[in-house]
């Protein structure tokens, strides 16, 4: 005899928000939107696009948005299958996305581009992040996550290539005690407002490193800014003995890289380093580099990166390479973390009461792609998932299903890369450094093969490169023919 499980019963939560879902669904599904429905037209940019048009202000169609989100967590939690959680105005959030991203050229060409990062100084690595990386719906319910900034888990957003995570410490009374406590809310001067019954710091950091020390993650090495809503020495003790015991390898060697004492400032902290590289992070035996503001209670374990990083450009009115965002210089992008981050809770839309439904800061595939080659090296995406575009907005340098075999790199016309043979004549990319550090990039006077590509490089009194960050991809076009495809410093071999 088969035995079938029951179907689980709604939650509370969940039969609270079917009303206001009737609501939504009323609001969301005009006759052309229903109509639509039944075509197979591309998804809408937002979940809440159908409601934008009915509504010159964005709160309201935030607010039901948070509503749907909530119900279709807490239907996901109650075990029905994620593709029959699929609600309107709801962000679509299944296994079968993620399964599939994993799977993609997308995937393949974002590990190929986070290992040619390695090599870069640390004011010029990209890094794919996520804001508010905790403060998840799928992790269930409470306050501040009833307003949240993610759709996916933690593990899920390291699963799908995010390097970058976002934890905010607050410092709270619990039983037994104050604990630091990871929250999305307002910091000890507003009574820490927001916060209700989130989770210890000490049960969030696990989840991480349980991923780092999975196997296949043994390479790779995270950044992790703690937001410092705590300004107490007791909460620093205390976030500082979690950090020590529990970020470790699974051979009991710490995975911090730590501040060199002897670099401190006046400040008492260290600055965050820009001319290491992961690639030296990693040979020091550690693979998570702490920043967060200067405070001498965690100086020994967290960088400050007060003085080494910008982010309070604009997203409006950012613009294709090489406009970019008048708010930095160029040398900006080269001296320093740039860091652009959106924010799609219901407090941001009540913050800003006139805010259009579209809202103008959002990080969209199109300015993630302008972006990324512009040299922001640090995104703050807000409910992040694997099909949504901005991931693959993030890829500046293997064009779609490359590299497809052995072979050699040549940057294409279109400034994406493919493989070929190696015997083709082509000019080939060198560089050259300057007194600034940024490259100066030239190609060959004339083509030549892949194998005579260095020796090229040499009689121009350069080298035989490859570009490492979507700026230096972008760049490199810039001294190119229209059309023209030109070797780079990048051979696939075929694998034994």
């Amino acid at each position: 005899m088969v035995v079938r499980p029951r179907a689980a019963r709604p939650g509370p939560i969940l039969n609270a928000v079917l009303a206001a879902l009737a609501v939504a669904a009323a609001v969301a599904l005009t006759p052309a939107t229903a109509a639509a429905q039944t075509t197979t037209a591309p998804a809408p940019a937002s979940p809440t696009a159908a409601c934008t048009p009915l509504s010159p202000i964005a709160a309201p169609c935030t607010l039901l948005g948070k509503f749907a989100d909530a119900a279709a967590a807490e239907c996901r939690a109650a075990g029905v299958p994620d593709t029959d959680c699929t609600l309107p105005l709801a962000h679509v959030v299944t296994q079968h996305a993620r399964d599939a991203y994993l799977q993609s050229a997308v995937h393949r060409a974002a590990v190929l581009q986070y290992r040619l990062g390695d090599a870069l100084p640390l004011g010029q690595a990209p890094w794919v992040g996520t804001h508010n990386s905790f403060n998840a719906i799928a992790n269930g319910p409470t306050l501040s996550r009833s307003d949240s900034n993610q759709q996916l888990t933690l593990t899920q957003q390291l699963d799908v290539d995010v390097r970058s995570i976002e934890l905010d410490l607050h410092y709270l009374p619990r039983a037994g005690g104050r604990q630091v406590i990871v929250c999305h809310g307002q910091g000890p001067d507003s009574l820490d407002a927001g916060c209700t019954t989130e989770p210890p710091f000490t049960q969030i950091l696990p989840e991480v490193v349980t991923w780092l020390n999975a196997p296949g993650h043994e390479n790779e090495v995270l950044l992790l800014y703690l937001e410092d809503e705590m300004k107490s020495a007791a909460a620093y003790a205390s976030a500082i003995s979690t950090l020590d015991t529990q970020l470790r390898g699974t051979d009991g060697r710490s995975l911090i890289y730590r501040p060199d004492a002897a670099a401190r400032a006046a400040n008492g902290c260290t600055p965050l380093p820009l001319d290491v590289t992961r690639a030296q992070v990693r040979a020091s035996g550690a693979r998570v580099i702490l920043v967060g503001s200067c405070a001498k209670g965690w100086a020994g374990d967290v960088f400050d990166w007060n003085a080494d990083h910008v982010e309070s450009g604009s997203v409006a009115r950012y613009r294709p390479y090489p406009a970019c965002d008048a708010s930095y210089a160029r040398a900006t992008y080269h001296a320093k973390l740039v860091r652009y981050y959106e924010d799609s809770t219901l407090v941001a839309t009540v913050v800003d009461p006139t805010r259009a439904p579209v809202d103008p800061e959002a990080l969209t595939p199109a300015k993630v792609a302008a972006m990324t080659a512009c040299g922001v090296n640090l995104f703050g995406f807000d409910q992040l998932l694997p099909d949504d575009g901005r991931l693959a907005a993030t890829i500046w340098s293997w064009a779609d299903g490359q590299p497809a075999a052995p072979g050699c790199a040549r940057q294409r016309g279109d400034g994406r890369w493919a493989t070929g043979s190696c015997a083709v004549r082509r000019r080939a990319a060198c560089v050259t450094p300057a007194p600034s550090g940024v490259p100066r990039w030239r190609l060959t006077r004339r083509t030549v093969t892949f194998a005579q590509a260095r020796k090229a490089c040499w009689a121009r009194g350069a080298r035989f490169a490859v570009p490492r960050s979507g700026l230096q991809n972008a760049q490199l076009r810039d001294v190119a023919r229209p059309g023209e495809g030109v070797w780079v410093a990048y051979r696939v071999r075929r694998a034994r």
